[in-house]
């Protein structure tokens, strides 16, 4: 017993270690109303980990604009805007549903308590006053690497499980 006990600690501790390249983050439904900084924005704060360094961000993201809003105005500022994403840059034009896709580098270190923020607000022209100029439609997600992240719990289940059915001895 106390063997299967050793062991799944060491494939916990072991997943942990994997897992903490890599985060991917449904953006779906989210919003963009005004500029950056608009009490009326919505601002995603996801737990990445105590002192994590993000040294890029990819986006494969489905965007809707409202009334006369472009793509190009659709802006997500992460970690109080210190790296900002357009994700439709150049797309000077109205969209329904258009997917965008890509990544930038990143030097972003996050402080003790692990969060990063993410906003979400437009950039140029306001164009929906006191409404959302654009949303993420379904399917929409940011994924950030680097080192340092908390892996999710269900990923350490996994990986405890698969270490007791591996310790498991043969009677």
């Amino acid at each position: 017993m106390k063997k299967t006990i050793a062991l799944a600690a060491v494939a916990a501790i072991a997943g942990t270690a994997m897992a903490q390249d890599t985060l991917v983050i449904d953006v779906s439904g989210f919003n963009s109303w005004g500029f950056q900084g608009a009490g009326s924005n919505e601002i995603l704060n996801v737990l990445v980990g105590a002192g994590a360094n993000i040294t890029n961000i990819a986006w494969d993201v489905n965007l809707t604009t409202f009334d006369i809003s472009w793509a190009d105005e659709n802006t997500m500022g992460f970690a109080g805007n210190s790296v900002v994403v357009s994700p439709a840059a150049g797309d000077a034009f109205t969209v329904f549903n258009a997917n965008y896709a890509g990544n930038t580098g990143a030097n972003i270190t996050l402080g003790a308590d692990g969060i990063l923020d993410i906003e979400f607000y437009e950039q140029g022209f306001d164009d929906v006053a006191g409404g959302i100029d654009s949303t993420y439609e379904a399917g929409s997600t940011v994924t950030l690497s680097g080192s340092g992240f908390v892996p999710t719990p269900g990923s350490l289940a996994v990986l405890g499980l698969g270490g007791l059915v591996a310790g498991r001895r043969r009677r």
